[in-house]
């Protein structure tokens, strides 16, 4: 059985006591790679231990198969169970015994016409729902299926304490951005994406790729099928063995290829609306995003599918089409100077995968980020490449003078006009100013002077003591 971390445990209770307080429908919120699973398959065995029969239902039968094999190793009585596809369940309304509790995992797509379309013939049932990201590009709330939010951790305190794997965020925009056009569904159109994927400088993709994330098992988002075939030729142009994967993908042939790069056999896989939730490979160290969103979602289980916790992991996060930049249009409502109310419509970036949220089972009406992260301008050292406060005259990192400059991104390679490249963290939620953690990408194995230990020291937030121990044990210090 698995043995719950004391968040995972504080979840389990807190659905149980909503529930318990007279909720039909409880939301449970927590962000990717933190073990939903685990928490549901607690949940599904607390009910049929008791006798009592689940539904659970999620949009892909991948997903499925990974609950079942979380079941079994909870100790959960199947025999009470009917785990399957949405798909499945909508199909056999009729026919499958009537639950006790409903688990719909992944549950942002609840608002989909089969979803509501269940729960509504089992509308006296109990319902909790899981979800990293209660959000629709619609804007459109879950309140009226959910009466109560379950909420766990922020990224930020998981990453703080081992749960999941902090990472360094690069952004190299490679692609004629203005070619992106906005389809009716409010995303990216599918065309607009291969005429962005055409328009990329592939040479610097390669570049970056070697700086970066050589020799680490990657994954690679494309937008369409045609672009992961040109993706993969140019990493193999370049000696890189990259494989494409996709849902047209023979079944056969798309477990090897999956399980070629769980054991290793593969290091990069290129995927299509493939590999986000639910995929699981904790020594992946590296996402390269070549897939433009406007989905929030999507842009969160694409980016952290890299951050599963592994002990000295530091995982790498190539933001090849600016992702982190994209907006979410939030209309605000307001008094004007005669008490009328008047709608405005303020925009928000994505910013980065730590960054707290704040997550609502409302309609948006308000910034999802929170407003304590939206921070000052922000600059490039010259140097040391860091993301530092635009107004800084010496770099807090490496100590250097920066030269005064108008608006412009310093790259790590010569670089086309139309190319540009920041390596980036996200801002310190106790701070007014942005943090980098530039030094954590070193090996303190490698460090030549106390100043290194001591900086080292200070970005992980040890004692002042562990940069003397360490600098002394080498002999920097007498």
């Amino acid at each position: 059985m698995y043995q719950l971390f004391d968040y995972q445990q504080k979840l389990v209770d807190g659905a149980r006591k909503a529930l318990a307080e007279g909720n039909k429908g409880v939301l449970i919120v927590s962000p990717p790679g933190s073990g939903k699973s685990v928490v549901i398959a607690e949940i599904a065995r607390l009910t049929t231990e008791k006798g009592g029969e689940v539904l659970f239902f999620v949009h892909r039968k991948e997903l499925v198969n990974q609950i079942k094999d979380s079941f079994i190793k909870q100790g959960v009585d199947l025999s009470n169970c009917t785990i399957m596809t949405v798909g499945k369940v909508a199909n056999r309304l009729g026919k499958i015994p009537k639950p006790d509790l409903i688990i719909i995992d992944e549950a942002h797509h609840t608002r989909a016409k089969s979803y509501k379309k269940i729960i509504n013939y089992f509308s006296d049932v109990p319902l909790l729902g899981f979800t990293a990201t209660p959000w629709r590009m619609n804007g459109k709330g879950f309140n009226d299926l959910y009466s109560s939010l379950v909420e766990g951790p922020q990224v930020e305190w998981l990453i703080e304490h081992n749960r999941l794997a902090d990472y360094t965020y690069v952004s190299r925009i490679l692609g004629k951005k203005d070619l992106l056009k906005v389809s009716s569904t409010s995303d990216y159109t599918s065309r607009s994406m291969n005429q962005y994927i055409k328009s990329m400088n592939f040479g610097n993709m390669i570049k970056t790729y070697e700086e970066f994330a050589k020799d680490r098992k990657s994954i690679v988002y494309a937008p369409s099928i045609e672009s992961a075939k040109l993706i993969v030729r140019k990493f193999k142009e370049n000696g890189f063995n990259a494989v494409k994967v996709d849902s047209k993908t023979h079944k056969a042939e798309r477990e090897e290829i999956l399980n070629n790069f769980k054991i290793g056999k593969t290091k990069i896989i290129v995927n299509v609306d493939l590999i986000s939730e639910g995929f699981d490979v904790p020594d992946c160290s590296c996402v390269i995003m070549l897939r433009p969103t406007k989905s929030l979602v999507l842009y969160l289980q694409q980016a952290m599918r890299c951050m599963r916790y592994q002990p000295h992991k530091k995982a790498i996060i190539i933001d090849h089409v600016g992702n982190f930049k994209s907006e979410e249009k939030v209309k605000i409502k307001y008094f004007g100077i005669n008490n009328e109310i008047k709608t405005k419509v303020k925009k928000y970036p994505f910013g980065f995968p730590r960054d707290k949220r704040n997550w609502t089972i409302y309609g948006r009406t308000k910034p999802t980020l929170s407003n304590s992260n939206k921070g000052p301008a922000i600059t490039t050292c010259d140097y040391c490449y860091a993301v530092i406060p635009a107004n800084a005259v010496i770099c807090p990192i490496c100590g250097e003078k920066l030269l005064k400059k108008k608006k412009e991104i310093i790259s790590r390679f010569n670089l086309d006009d139309d190319t540009e490249m920041e390596v980036l963290d996200s801002p310190d939620k106790h701070s007014d100013l942005f943090k980098t953690t530039y030094i954590l990408t070193q090996d303190p194995s490698t460090f030549t002077t106390f100043k290194q230990y001591s900086e080292y020291g200070k970005a992980r937030g040890y004692k002042p003591g562990w940069a003397y121990y360490h600098a002394k044990a080498k002999g920097l210090i007498r």
